[in-house]
């Protein structure tokens, strides 16, 4: 079982003397960069992957994307790595992040194929990327879909990139035995990207689609198939496919609702205390994610370094980061984490870092300070959660999370229809998902014009399939009065009532 680490653990820890020559080379420059950890670090499920995670995760954003004097986007990665963090997560378009963890992993011993390579270090890693294109084939006049920083058109394409950054030579090279552990399809905003990433995937080897989407393409690569003929020589180059969004919980929705097979096995999501003033996350698609056993891991926690007073855009250059750990006079950085942390689901959260510090003092680094903060195995109560809101809302205000959809309130079920076999048969009213706002939705009721005549506990919605309801008690006869609604009632007493429809 994994052991409580408390606050004075990471002091002791983090300026331990202790060295394990896993994880630390006995000479050179990189020496002083940080000391392997002395405690087991708590870890979870992600998800049915079958693997497990530590609490905190390094993102690839932030200063591990930038050139900085003295290879300190380096230094980061070495140093998340030593001190037990096992979730890395980067992207494609991060700049020089992948390169930044190439170096990293040189120091590491993590190349395949080169003397020293520490392949146990490497199985206890979990190294995620992300592509933002939705195509991996297009064949004759079509176009693929999707842009991306790197200027490459196909999520193959893009995956052979990251292959060759982070383990080869930056030019197409790639060593036997490299691999990543998740392939993340970027940004997924519309219903029209998630069409376009599962397209031809029940058919891929149909030579007359004229487009072959990201799904298929990568399954390939995660099964060592050849169905799309992109991957001849049947290469497994990764172990697990999720998805990713910052901003319109219904298209994660749509794509997990579309996911038959159980391909999608993660979602990365912005999770923070301002969530429910947008369009809520945690009450829609991390819902939907923890139903079907998704590892779900939370971004965003700070707002991109909104919370402590960065502007409201994504960081694009040196100089756009928070160089502290908290801030006086604000909602603690511990609070941020383990609000996130506490999710229902969440198997980790990850943050860029800003500041590191030699000496490994908590004060001072926010990689030994993340890691501390979310080495908490008990969920924080919902009344606490919703204090943290508040007082994030009253210290930070409400319209941090520039990255995310506007909330569009409560919204009510859709697609409602009722059908009747015959004149005196039972009617049946379908029905798909209401919208959450801020609350959890907790139940569906089914009404026959005024009169409620049933009701069910609310479920995620995770297929295509409709909820149903049957009214054995419907009069016989003509069904011209028979007009049913479905409410949707969240946790704080809120409703809304779908359109009345009646048997066709």
């Amino acid at each position: 079982m994994p052991q409580t680490f408390s606050r004075r653990d990471a002091l002791r820890w983090a300026g331990s003397t202790a060295m394990a020559s896993t994880f630390l080379p006995m000479a050179g420059p990189y020496r002083v960069w940080a000391h392997p950890a002395e405690k087991k670090l708590l870890t979870r499920p992600l998800g049915r992957t079958g693997r497990e995670v530590t609490t905190f995760g390094l993102a690839g954003g932030n200063k591990v994307m930038w050139d900085l004097p003295g290879d300190e986007g380096v230094e980061i990665v070495v140093k998340a790595v030593r001190m037990g963090i096992t979730y890395l997560e980067t992207a494609n378009n991060y700049q020089l992040s992948q390169r930044n963890y190439h170096k990293a992993f040189r120091i590491l011993n993590l190349i395949p194929g080169e003397p020293g390579y520490d392949a146990a270090l490497r199985a206890r890693l979990f190294l995620a990327t992300k592509t933002s294109l939705r195509t991996a084939l297009a064949r004759g006049d079509s176009k693929p879909i999707g842009r991306a920083g790197s200027g490459l058109t196909t999520t193959i394409e893009e995956l052979k990139r990251s292959l060759t950054q982070f383990f080869g030579d930056g030019k197409g090279y790639i060593p036997e035995g490299a691999y990543l552990d998740l392939m993340q399809i970027h940004s997924l905003t519309r219903e029209a990207d998630v069409d376009a990433a599962f397209e031809g995937l029940d058919n891929p080897s149909d030579k007359s689609l004229p487009r072959v989407g990201a799904l298929a393409g990568l399954i390939d690569f995660r099964d060592g198939s050849n169905l799309t003929g992109l991957n001849p020589e049947h290469r497994k180059w990764i172990r697990h496919i999720g998805i990713t969004g910052h901003e319109n919980p219904t298209a994660h929705m749509y794509a997990m609702r579309k996911d038959k097979r159980g391909d999608l096995e993660t979602l990365l999501v912005a999770i923070n205390p301002n969530d429910r003033h947008f369009f809520c996350h945690q009450t829609n698609s991390v819902a939907v994610a923890a139903a079907k056993n998704m590892g779900i891991i939370g971004m965003k926690i700070f707002a991109d370094g909104v919370m402590y007073g960065l502007e409201k855009k994504f960081a694009s250059r040196p100089g756009q980061s928070v160089l502290s750990v908290g801030q006086p006079g604000k909602v603690s950085y511990e609070d941020f984490l383990q609000y996130s942390l506490s999710a229902p689901g969440v198997s980790t959260v990850i943050a860029g870092i800003g500041l590191i510090d030699r000496s490994n003092d908590p004060s001072k680094d926010q990689v030994v300070a993340d890691l501390s903060a979310c080495q908490m195995r008990d969920p924080m109560t919902p009344a606490r959660r919703r204090n943290i809101e508040e007082r994030v809302a009253a210290l930070h205000g409400s319209d941090t999370n520039f990255f995310q959809r506007p909330s569009s309130g409560f919204l009510p079920p859709q697609s409602v229809a009722v059908e009747r076999a015959s004149g005196d048969g039972p009617v049946k009213v379908l029905w798909s998902t209401a919208l959450a706002a801020g609350d959890p939705i907790v139940r569906y009721e089914i009404w026959r014009r005024e009169q409620k005549i049933g009701s069910l506990p609310f479920q995620p919605q995770t297929s295509e399939t409709p909820f149903s309801f049957a009214d054995e008690a419907a009069s016989a006869g003509q069904s011209g009065g028979l007009y049913y609604k479905i409410r949707a009632v969240d946790a704080a007493g809120n409703f809304t009532d779908s359109l009345s429809v009646k048997p066709a």
